[in-house]
């Protein structure tokens, strides 16, 4: 029994220091994703608002990770079972929150029905920046940071009658570029979204893990109390 409890405690000291690292890279990439300026553009004239509340999510979780890393490490170096109880019920919560963190992110950054919906919105757009300066720079910052060209192609702009502006041309080659911004933007947040999701879902596999390993050490510490009892 001594060995089979002593097994059950390096391995769960062992899972929550993976977590703590983990939590601290999940924590890291959020806010990294969160202060880049060139997404604030994309919020502020795209509705992809979902994206923006997953990442908050992700710091949360991030943060809240290295804490409960660290009682879970103390509830079994301890032999707390009050301390592995609240980090049971604390796990399980964060469980959930990064399943909804994690499915927030695939459901914004990915498919073809999200280019859809974005190349409609920035063909809006296109519009509007004829009469709107704000419109204009956003074009032109996207179009120069994906590398595209119009809500789908440069044709949007010849088929209207309009001068392709120097946005979408390549600064080196000076070629218009051939893909339009709705799919490099899909492009470009599913390739952030899956590598957060992809860490959220590792972390929640190692959680479960943590999950049943500290109900068998909750379970074996009260039967022990019994038998001493």
């Amino acid at each position: 029994m001594d060995s089979a409890l002593s097994f059950m405690k390096y391995i769960i000291f062992t899972f929550n220091f993976l977590l703590w690292c983990l939590g601290g890279a999940l924590f890291g990439l959020g806010v990294w994703i969160r202060t880049d300026e060139d997404f604030w553009e994309y919020e502020n004239n795209l509705p992809v608002q979902n994206y923006y509340q997953a990442t908050y999510i992700v710091i949360a979780v991030g943060a809240i990770l290295l804490i409960i890393g660290f009682i879970g490490c103390c509830g079994a170096a301890t032999e707390s079972p009050c301390l592995l109880l609240t980090y049971f019920i604390i796990m399980f919560v964060m469980v959930i929150l990064e399943m909804a963190a994690a499915g927030l992110v695939w459901r914004a950054a990915s498919g073809d029905k999200l280019q859809e919906f974005l190349t409609e919105h920035i063909a809006a757009e296109m519009e509007r920046q004829q009469y709107d300066e704000n419109a204009r720079r956003f074009m032109d910052l996207m179009q120069i940071h994906l590398e595209c060209c119009g809500a789908t192609s440069m044709l949007d702009y010849r088929d209207k009658g309009w001068t392709i502006p120097q946005s979408c041309s390549d600064e080196r080659s000076n070629n218009v570029f051939i893909r339009g911004c709705g799919e490099n933007l899909r492009r470009y947040l599913a390739s952030k979204g899956g590598i957060i999701g992809g860490l959220a879902v590792g972390l929640t596999l190692i959680q479960i893990a943590c999950l049943l390993f500290s109900v068998c050490l909750f379970c074996a510490l009260k039967n022990d109390s019994m038998k001493d009892f």
